[in-house]
């Protein structure tokens, strides 16, 4: 696999069938990464993160399989993204059909606003990601020192 990285950030609207036209810097990312397949989940945060498939599956793999069904935490954790996955493919004009149910869930009506994520692509109404910016930008240093916190924490527990 290569090195996807997405990056930027559009705002394009549904059309009346409820596809997406993804950018087309990200579309031939997903036509090489992974021949245009993708893979919809809901965000944790009102958005829809559309992975190229390889991405998810390496998530899958890593993270969702790992979990012990055992734990009713772990089975609600895995089950937020597969009750509300869908998989995609690009069509012959790189759109994707957004699913009502992810709409619903991200607030998306017409317009959407399209940010790449480094190894995802997210989907906001243009509201979610107003209100959600100003509150990164709110929390900017205070979650920049958390973040180090953290990075130290994990380089002392691997050794590295």
């Amino acid at each position: 696999m290569g090195k996807v990285r997405f990056r930027g950030f559009f705002t394009h609207i549904l059309d009346e069938r409820k596809r997406l036209a993804i950018p087309s810097q990200f579309r031939n990312m997903l036509n090489h990464e992974s021949e245009g397949r993708v893979i919809l989940t809901p965000g944790y945060d009102r958005e829809i993160a559309v992975y190229p498939l390889k991405t998810w599956e390496e998530i899958e793999d890593r993270e969702l399989l790992s979990l012990s069904m055992d734990y009713l935490k772990s089975r609600r954790y895995r089950r937020h993204f597969t009750f509300g996955i869908k998989e995609d493919r690009l069509d012959a004009q790189g759109r994707i059909l957004i699913p009502d149910f992810l709409l619903t869930h991200a607030h998306i009506v017409k317009e959407v606003v399209i940010v790449g994520e480094i190894n995802y692509i997210e989907l906001w109404s243009p509201d979610s990601y107003e209100m959600f910016g100003k509150e990164i930008e709110k929390f900017y240093l205070e979650d920049a020192e958390s973040i180090e916190e953290l990075r130290r924490r994990k380089d002392e527990n691997t050794g590295g």
